[in-house]
């Protein structure tokens, strides 16, 4: 499941030894609001999506309130000269103001056309949002540079911005100017679990590819009950810990039905479906079987999967009791997977 795998994303970078100052090029909190941890990974990803995507993204965190949070992430996206340095304008400024409760995303002129005010304020309102209010802000800010490059890479492949087509009928995002802001509650309590009256359908399947149906269908219906029996027990109580929003819901809908056909794999009572290799952005599924049909096992997935800055999946742990659906596969010291 994507949308929580991709929290442990910036662990793929090797933690090399830090002298303990973040670079402000990437990053400024003035409020003490991320642990040194935190300053850390966000740091080194930004510095890594520069590298290798030419985004500059910065987050900066105020300490005071400002008049307008418009005009200041407008100043700040002038003084920060965000950007390329050849080109100057491919940025992205993420400015939050916890004291009054508002965010705000300034796009660079040479990214307009890929993130739209539409696709910010869908952001800000259906991803950062939920992350915030449970006072999770680290976690809100991975979750939404992770779907900015997702639509970064559908971007190069050629696919244009279809509001409809990527959020369906919740498209009410529109703004003036060049991003969008929002007013967001930061640290009100955790979200609560949504309990669905459609629970019962989704129980243990006759088979894994029907299991993986049957959750397409939850991301379809946004049902974020984290005790659906389609889980497994260890999953149920993964979720019941975690924050799932809506975009992420939409987000992985699209990823796995843009999937090229997958293989199964099955081994007493476990299997997994994965995908080739080439498409490297589409990791495994883990299933178990209990007396009832098979079950989606996100909680191995979440233990033993992580992607890196291009979304690209590869393993962090290898011992793991999923790994005879690989063994055609070779993995480079890194956990990436190749063709033998």
């Amino acid at each position: 499941m994507r949308y929580f795998q991709k929290i442990s994303i910036f662990f793929v970078l090797l933690l090399v030894a830090c002298s303990g100052q973040q670079s402000s090029e990437f990053l400024v909190d003035k409020a003490g609001l991320l642990t040194t941890q935190a300053r850390f990974r966000i740091t080194e990803y930004h510095r890594t999506l520069l590298k290798d995507l030419d985004i500059h993204f910065k987050l900066v965190i105020l300490d005071q309130s400002p008049t307008s949070i418009d005009a200041m992430a407008s100043e700040l996206f002038t003084e920060y000269a965000l950007g390329s340095k050849t080109r100057g304008t491919k940025g992205v400024l993420l400015l939050i103001d916890p004291h009054g409760t508002k965010v705000r995303i300034e796009i660079g002129y040479d990214l307009e056309s890929i993130f739209p005010d539409s696709f910010v304020g869908y952001l800000e309102r259906k991803q950062m949002e939920p992350f915030f209010r449970a006072g999770k802000v680290v976690a809100g800010v991975e979750a939404t540079v992770e779907l900015l490059i997702t639509r970064a890479q559908r971007a190069s492949l050629g696919f244009k911005f279809d509001p409809k087509e990527e959020f369906g009928n919740d498209i009410g995002f529109f703004s003036g100017g060049a991003g969008a802001k929002a007013t967001i509650e930061i640290g009100t309590g955790v979200v609560q679990k949504q309990k669905s009256n459609l629970a019962g359908e989704f129980g243990p399947q006759p088979s894994p590819e029907l299991a993986l149906e049957a959750y397409k269908k939850v991301l379809r219906l946004h049902i974020k009950d984290p005790n659906l029996v389609l889980y497994t027990p260890a999953t149920r109580n993964f979720f019941s810990r975690w924050v799932v929003t809506d975009a992420q819901q939409s987000n992985e809908l699209e990823h796995l039905e843009s999937g090229k056909p997958a293989k199964l794999f099955i081994s007493g009572s476990r299997s997994v479906i994965r995908f080739p290799v080439r498409d490297r952005t589409h990791s495994p599924f883990f299933f178990q079987h209990n007396p009832d049909g098979w079950m989606l096992d996100f909680a191995t997935m979440n233990r033993t999967i992580i992607f890196n800055h291009r979304n690209y999946w590869h393993f962090k742990v290898k011992d793991h009791e999923y790994m005879f659906g690989f063994e055609d596969l070779i993995f480079d010291r890194n956990g990436f997977p190749h063709n033998r």
